[in-house]
């Protein structure tokens, strides 16, 4: 009988199937509830729309009123003003081109305190002299001329706003009289939506200027209204857009914007309420399906592991994992496990204290990697969460998974840079669902080196000391983990991996036991296994190549841990490096 695929006898595979299994009820339920929230956000999307236009046509107002006050006040306060405007003659207020000058300097002072307006002006008719400040942004002379016109075409009244177009341009013309002259200014319509800020970023098609006759003051807005194959009335009158729009006061101008929804929400009918509840339902039965899923093809095989290893921690060397149906990953280190001690039990008399030197640093090693305990804590806050926290449940099972995918396969004596940190950032998540608030974790390392290569677990050996030994209720722990290039002293590249915590730092009564360690290689009672394994390792793979200082700093309070490793990198980012391309 033709055996399963592997991929489908995965412990991952199956983790990733119950995930599936909780969140597809879920996604339904919450695709049929975004109706309910798009509605409101609708809605409140509608009022800042309007709110955003009736703030911006407000801002522009005041502009204007403002501009037209100064030049109200020019009318009767300035000389040069009064001089042009009652033509007194040369005689008595000089030269009349020096006056020009003077009432057009002071024109352009003025129009740069109000950047929303194109063009300030004044009419003097009792010598037909025209004086302008500022670019309208099309033909000179036929702004010009459109002021003129405006000027003629003027109410009696206090000010008069006109709308019309110049060139195809949209403009707006305001005409104020006083003291026998008429001013007041010309804005490009164009110009000004570009000056406007609008709710969101757009591409402005969709804002434009009209008049209450539905005449559009905007090129973008013409070919919008185009596009769409509609007039604005027809738009207004359509269920797939609204339209929005407030006017400017004393005047035709309207400023528009034409949202078109998407989605229309409808009443939800009673047999999607029914699916509702039936969808919370399944998920809360699903959740103690996953545990006992979690229990039997997670905690019995870690538990089978652990048990293992404490008879050989007895010296019970020819125990052997039975051989059982478990997760692939799990079958592999079993299998691994038993071949291991098999070697070890087959070695020679006369290499034997040589060979076990190097297979106990494997032991430990393995024993480091699978961190039973440290899953079976996961595990059991896992187990803890309530049937409401599954988003909880399924944020631990990814970073466990996560985890457990990485150890599993960290066989080799290398791997990169940037998986091992990427690994601690998620063992960190894992220790911050079981302490929560507790601690902070900073960990950057330099982009040149993501292709590295470092021993596997080599950090995480002192991310676990930091975890256990500082974190205390009450104080909030910091991890710094940093790898970046460095030369020694021969300038030969190499890496340098430190790491820090705020705790209360390593006692000087362990960091003896460590240097005791290092030169007569006696194991230290009190001393972790993971700091031992690490000096070995490197001893082990590098030789005098590498350096490892584990201390304090007397300007920081917490352990300080350097490692100094030769700088070798994967294969295929070592020819590109060496080619001169290391990104």
């Amino acid at each position: 009988m033709k055996g399963k695929a592997p991929i489908f006898q995965s412990s991952i595979f199956r983790i990733v199937v119950i995930i599936i299994v909780l969140v597809l009820p879920i996604n339904i339920m919450t695709l049929l509830l975004s109706n309910i929230v798009l509605q409101k956000n609708k809605e409140q999307s509608a009022k800042e729309i309007q709110n955003s236009l009736e703030w911006n046509i407000d801002n522009f107002e005041t502009v204007m009123r403002n501009a037209t006050r100064r030049l109200t006040y020019l009318s009767f306060d300035d000389s040069s003003f009064i001089a042009l405007a009652k033509d007194t003659g040369a005689e008595k207020q000089g030269d009349q081109g020096a006056l020009l000058n003077h009432t057009s300097r002071t024109l352009k002072a003025v129009r740069a305190e109000y950047p929303w307006i194109d063009v300030l002006y004044f009419y003097f008719p009792r010598n037909d002299y025209l004086v302008c400040a500022g670019y309208p942004g099309m033909s000179y002379n036929a702004g010009r001329d459109k002021i003129k016109e405006a000027v003629g075409q003027k109410e009696p009244q206090d000010i008069n706003w006109q709308v019309g177009e110049v060139d195809g341009t949209g403009v707006l013309i305001g005409v104020n009289t006083w003291n026998d002259s008429d001013f007041g200014m010309l804005v490009n319509l164009d110009r000004l939506l570009a000056k406007f800020n609008f709710l969101e970023e757009t591409d402005g098609k969709n804002i434009f200027f009209t008049n209450a006759a539905g005449t559009i003051y905007s090129a973008n807005g013409q070919k919008y209204l185009e596009s769409r194959g509609m007039t604005l009335g027809e738009l207004k009158a359509s269920d797939k857009f609204q339209v929005f729009q407030v006017n400017l006061p004393q005047s035709d101008l309207f400023l528009v914007e034409v949202v078109e929804w998407q989605n229309q929400m409808e009443r939800l009918p009673m047999t999607i309420i029914v699916l509702q509840v039936l969808s919370v339902m399944m998920t809360i039965l699903v959740i103690p399906l996953l545990l006992i899923y979690v229990r039997k093809w997670m905690l019995r095989p870690l538990n089978r592991l652990v048990r293992a290893m404490d008879k050989i921690e007895q010296g019970e060397l020819d125990y052997r994992i039975t051989s059982v149906k478990a997760g692939r990953e799990f079958e592999q280190i079993n299998h691994n496990f038993n071949q291991m001690m098999d070697q070890v039990s087959e070695l020679k008399i006369d290499v034997y204290e040589k060979e076990l030197d190097r297979k106990n640093i494997k032991v430990r090693y393995l024993s480091q990697q699978i961190q039973s305990h440290f899953i079976l804590n996961a595990m059991n806050i896992l187990y803890s969460y309530e049937p409401e926290e599954y988003r909880l449940i399924q944020k631990l099972i990814l970073y466990i998974s996560k985890y457990f995918r990485y150890i599993v396969k960290a066989e080799d004596d290398f791997v990169l840079i940037k998986q091992e940190m990427e690994h601690i950032e998620n063992y960190f998540e894992i220790q911050k669902a079981r302490y929560p608030g507790l601690f902070d974790a900073i960990i950057e390392y330099e982009a040149d080196l993501a292709y590295a290569l470092v021993p596997p677990l080599l950090v995480q050996n002192f991310a676990e000391n930091a975890i256990k030994h500082s974190i205390k209720i009450g104080n909030k722990l910091t991890i710094f983990i940093i790898a970046e290039r460095y030369e020694d002293e021969s300038g030969q590249p190499k890496m340098r991996i430190r790491m820090a915590d705020s705790g209360e730092g390593i006692s000087d009564e362990m960091l003896d036991k460590i240097e005791l360690f290092r030169r007569t290689r006696k194991v230290q009672e009190g001393m972790g296994v993971g700091i031992r394994n690490a000096i070995e390792r490197l001893e082990y793979l590098y030789g005098n190549e590498t350096k490892l200082r584990i201390g304090r700093d007397e300007n920081y309070s917490g352990t300080n841990v350097e490692i100094i490793l030769p700088l070798y990198y994967a294969d295929e980012r070592e020819e590109r490096y060496c080619a001169g391309d290391p990104d």
